[in-house]
C-alpha cells in the first residue's frame, strides 16, 4: 500500500514540470571543443512504472541555462547541474524542481543543460565542466541585468552533476577564453553537492579523483547523501568533507542511513533524506543567503 501511495504522489505532484522564465545560450556560435551528438535533442517522458517519474534529456549540442526568476529576488543566484550518468540529463527531477524550490526563496535559479551525452568520452566530465564554468561567468557578467549580486553566485550538483560541479569549482578555467565573458571569475561563491557520483579515485575508498583539487580557495560547501547509496559511495562525500576541513573551508555534511541514489526532492519509500532541503535551507540562512 505504501509503495502504491508513493507512485500516486509522484504521478500527481510532478505531472507538470515548471517552465523556465528565460533561457540564456552559453556560447556565441559553436562551443569550444570537438563535440558531436548522435542525433537530434530528445526529451523522453517518464515511464509509467518509474516511481520517481524521471524525464530524460539527451543529445544536447547547444548548452544553455534555463532561468527561473523570482518575483522578489534576494540578490543571489544558483546554477543547478542535473545528474544522469553523462548519458542523459535528469533535467526535471534534478533540475527544474529544485530550481522552483530556489525561486520560491528568492534565488534566480538556472538549470544547466550541458553538452550530452559524454559518457563514451575519455573524460566524460570535461565538456560539462567547461559549460558549468561558462555558466558561472555568464551569470556574473550579466549580474546587473539578472538582479544578482556578483559575489552571490552558487553552484549545485546532483549525482554526475555533483562530480562536474566539484571539478569545475576546484580547478582554474579548463577551456581557452572564448570572449569577454571569460574574463569574469568562474568559481562559485558557495557549493552544494547531493549524492555526488564517482568522486572517488578509480578503485579507491581513500582518495578523491585526481581532477578534484580542494584547497583554501574552495567556497563553503554543503554535502548530502545516503549511507546505502550504491551508485555514489558515502566515502566520496566524507573524503570531500575532510579535505574541506583540512583546507579550512566551512563545510556541512549529512549522511542519511537510507535513501539510496537519486532521491532528489521526490517522495520516496524510505524514511531518510526527506529533510535534506530543510537542512540546506538552514545552511543557506547561516551563510547569510536567506533571511532568518
Amino acid at each position: 500500500m505504501r509503495s502504491l501511495l508513493i507512485l500516486l504522489l509522484a504521478a500527481t505532484s510532478f505531472a507538470e514540470p515548471a517552465k523556465p522564465d528565460r533561457v540564456l545560450k552559453l556560447w556565441e556560435g559553436k562551443p569550444p571543443g570537438d563535440f558531436t551528438v548522435p542525433g537530434p535533442e530528445t526529451l523522453t517522458p517518464p515511464k509509467p512504472t518509474d516511481k520517481l517519474a524521471i524525464a530524460r534529456l539527451t543529445n544536447v549540442s547547444e548548452p544553455r541555462l534555463e532561468l527561473y526568476v523570482p518575483e522578489k529576488p534576494n540578490g543571489a543566484a544558483i546554477i543547478i547541474v542535473p545528474g544522469g550518468g553523462f548519458g542523459i540529463l535528469a533535467s526535471e527531477h534534478e533540475g527544474s524542481e529544485l530550481a522552483t524550490w530556489f525561486r520560491e526563496r528568492g534565488f534566480v535559479a538556472g538549470v544547466l543543460q550541458h553538452r550530452c551525452p559524454t559518457n563514451k568520452l575519455a573524460k566524460p566530465w570535461e565538456f560539462p565542466a567547461w559549460d558549468t564554468q561558462r555558466a558561472i561567468s555568464l551569470v556574473r557578467a550579466r549580474a546587473a541585468d539578472l538582479g544578482v549580486q556578483p559575489d552571490k553566485v552558487g553552484l549545485f550538483g546532483f549525482s554526475a552533476g555533483g562530480q562536474v560541479a566539484l571539478i569545475a569549482t576546484t580547478n582554474p578555467r579548463l577551456y581557452p577564453n572564448a570572449d569577454a565573458t571569460d574574463a569574469v571569475s568562474a568559481r562559485p561563491d558557495f557549493l552544494m553537492l547531493c549524492y555526488a557520483w564517482h568522486i572517488l579515485a578509480e578503485g579507491s575508498l581513500t582518495e578523491l579523483k585526481p581532477e578534484v583539487h580542494i584547497d583554501a580557495q574552495t567556497p563553503p560547501t554543503f554535502l548530502a547523501q545516503a549511507y546505502d547509496d550504491k551508485g555514489s559511495l558515502a566515502e566520496g562525500s566524507t573524503l570531500a568533507f575532510l579535505a574541506l576541513r583540512r583546507a579550512g573551508v566551512p563545510a556541512e555534511l549529512h549522511i542519511y542511513s537510507t535513501g539510496g541514489h537519486g532521491f532528489g526532492l521526490r517522495p520516496n519509500d524510505t524514511q531518510a533524506p526527506g529533510d535534506w532541503p530543510g537542512r540546506l535551507e538552514g545552511w543557506l540562512k547561516a551563510r547569510g543567503l536567506l533571511a532568518k
